[in-house]
């Protein structure tokens, strides 16, 4: 990567070390220089032209007080930099983090050395150490919409965690328990729960299982971090720094809808729907059991956080993967030749919130976009929608269609609708 490093102290002692992790490294000449540099077409940081900008500084006051001995006078008397040893390692961290950041639906985690301190198989259940910190700030992060996904290599059992920890079983929206590759666990989890494995941060202490997930899964987002031993921090502070870490770079933008606050809650409620399958002798009588209900209606500007946070996010079942915005969402409500629709469900299991959308272009009869939640795939509402809209507007809507890596879940909708657009026109 071509790294731009920028800040208010001298940064030469920095690049180094950033040169040795593989990157090509510029470092403008003056404390502060770099802003002027941006705005100079002809400078030396617009012609080297950086794959990323990291401004180190911007980095003190969290990592001050994550990191114990982050500063050090003497660096600051001697080289013009006032970074200890450990605050450099906690500074080119960052930039790992920094390097890696998008928005991330999933959180998966390991247990031994990661939820707590010791090794279950070798130190026993009534040894380990829980990381309290740690476990709390993933109930945050489940509360406000993370999906959590348990990888342990451990003999299998169905009680996992312990009754005084923080965490408990039914955090985890999927949990895998065995002596199986954590790489093929995570495949399996992602399909039970409907999501890709490029919406996954992997967390785990050891290097082997990073280094085997990111040859297995490279598009799985692997985090370098080492534990809570690893001799940086006390473990309170580590957690904190992991923590804000997830937050700010893969994470920011749950909690942001009413959506986001259900989304745990509705796979808990998916897997307690899932575990009554086997009482019923037909799929048919499955579904009636769900007692599924939507709500139909037009959007409305309250709509417009949770419509476009679907448009950016949703792949599987997305039509177009038209990326549209709040701004454009707000436009199309207010464009009298379009009608943007959206679906409300809950089920006996508990509420989903608006899990499905689509807009119609009126003049042509067409549905430009026709996106739902993977959340609620398999259960016949995306018929329910096109139904209703086929109603609304007389006849059944044509719908663009982009064919993409990752909707084949919409094209195989597409071709259970082609019978019923035949025939309507065909009698026509």
């Amino acid at each position: 990567m071509k790294l731009a490093l920028v800040g208010d102290v001298a940064l030469d002692v920095l690049a180094p070390y950033f040169r040795e992790a593989g990157h090509e490294v510029y470092v403008p000449a003056g404390f502060g220089a770099w802003r002027q540099e941006l705005l100079d077409e002809n400078s030396g940081l617009r012609r080297f032209a950086p794959d990323a900008i990291f401004d180190v500084t911007s980095r003190d006051g969290a990592l001050a007080s994550e990191v114990d001995g982050f500063f050090d006078e003497r660096m600051r008397a001697l080289a013009s930099q006032p970074y200890s040893l450990a605050g450099i390692r906690a500074i080119i961290e960052e930039f790992g983090y920094f390097s890696l950041a998008a928005p991330k639906k999933v959180l998966a985690v390991d247990a031994d050395n990661t939820l707590w301190r010791g090794i279950l198989s070798e130190d026993g259940r009534d040894a380990l150490v829980p990381c309290i910190e740690f476990q709390k700030g993933l109930l945050e992060l489940k509360d406000a919409g993370v999906v959590l996904v348990l990888l342990t290599k451990n003999d299998p059992c169905d009680r996992f965690m312990r009754d005084d920890f923080p965490l408990k079983d039914a955090d985890f929206a999927a949990r895998r328990i065995n002596w199986r590759p954590k790489a093929g666990n995570l495949l399996d989890a992602c399909r039970e729960l409907n999501l890709s494995t490029d919406s996954v941060v992997f967390a785990d202490d050891s290097p082997h299982e990073r280094a085997q997930m990111a040859a297995h899964l490279p598009e799985v987002t692997v985090v370098p971090w080492n534990g809570w031993d690893d001799g940086a921090a006390r473990p309170a502070a580590r957690a904190k720094c992991l923590l804000r870490r997830l937050k700010e770079y893969f994470f920011s933008g749950t909690g942001a809808t009413e959506e986001d606050r259900l989304r745990a809650a509705s796979y808990s409620a998916r897997r307690a729907a899932e575990a009554t399958v086997a009482n019923f002798k037909t799929a048919g009588d499955y579904l009636k059991s769900l007692e599924l209900r939507v709500e139909p209606r037009l959007a409305r500007e309250g709509d417009l956080d949770r419509l476009a946070q679907m448009a950016g996010k949703t792949n599987q079942f997305n039509a177009t993967t038209l990326r549209r915005t709040r701004e454009e969402f707000a436009s199309l409500l207010a464009d009298p030749s379009k009608r943007v629709y959206v679906f409300r469900a809950a089920d006996r299991f508990g509420e989903q919130g608006l899990v499905c959308y689509a807009v119609a272009d009126i003049p042509s009869r067409r549905l430009t976009d026709f996106v739902m939640s993977c959340r609620v795939m398999g259960r016949t509402l995306e018929h329910f929608a096109y139904n209703y809209i086929t109603q609304d507007l007389g006849r059944p809507p044509a719908v663009d269609f982009a064919p993409t890596a990752k909707n084949a879940p919409f094209a195989e909708f597409l071709r259970s609708l082609k019978p019923v657009m035949e025939t309507w026109y065909e009698e026509r």
